[in-house]
């Protein structure tokens, strides 16, 4: 038997229905609201009723199923769109008196793209556009076509971090688009 007010009991059976994700119950004396995350495997309207039954025969509770709420997450479909992000995989670089050298490794959708640029040590700022050049280089690979192109970079202080702005222009046909980038 429950304590009423202890809903933690009624979370974990809740829980325990297959394709629920996590469960919040809300209320004092008696259940004003359940708010559900489940996987879309299970239509919500029939998980409310799976919920509604699994309170009356554990538990002994009535509840309203328009005091249940259930949102479908396929958490799946979030993992597949994080392939299309780039993560930056490595960062190597060679510098002598005249010359600076920088090669960027890019990972993305499971497969590796490298970069290269080779510039002039004439100042700090030319090695940053260095590294975006080589980055932007892994991404036209990924593209094919010479989408994005430098435009500059700016250093900037933000506390004890030294965060770096990339300026990149994006030429589409038809259009060209000027995006803002981060690094810390």
């Amino acid at each position: 038997m429950i304590k009423v007010g202890d809903w933690k009991t009624v979370e974990e059976a809740i829980g325990s229905i297959e394709g629920v994700i996590n469960v919040k119950v809300v209320g004092e004396e008696e259940i004003k609201e359940i708010h559900v995350l489940s996987k879309p495997s299970k239509p919500p309207k029939l998980l409310a009723r799976d919920i509604e039954t699994l309170l009356q025969a554990r538990f002994n509770l009535e509840i309203d199923h328009k005091k249940i709420s259930i949102v479908a997450f396929d958490l799946e479909e979030e993992k597949k769109e994080s392939g299309l992000r780039p993560v930056l995989w490595g960062l190597s670089w060679k510098k002598n008196p005249q010359t600076f050298q920088v090669e960027v490794e890019i990972k993305l959708s499971d497969k590796l793209y490298r970069g290269m640029v080779t510039g002039s040590v004439s100042n700090s700022r030319n090695c940053y556009s260095l590294v975006v050049q080589a980055t932007l280089e892994c991404l036209n690979q990924r593209i094919g076509n010479v989408v994005f192109a430098p435009r500059g970079v700016l250093i900037q202080r933000l506390g004890d971090l030294e965060v770096a702005l990339a300026f990149v222009d994006c030429n589409i046909p038809q259009r060209e688009e000027m995006l803002v980038g981060q690094l810390w």
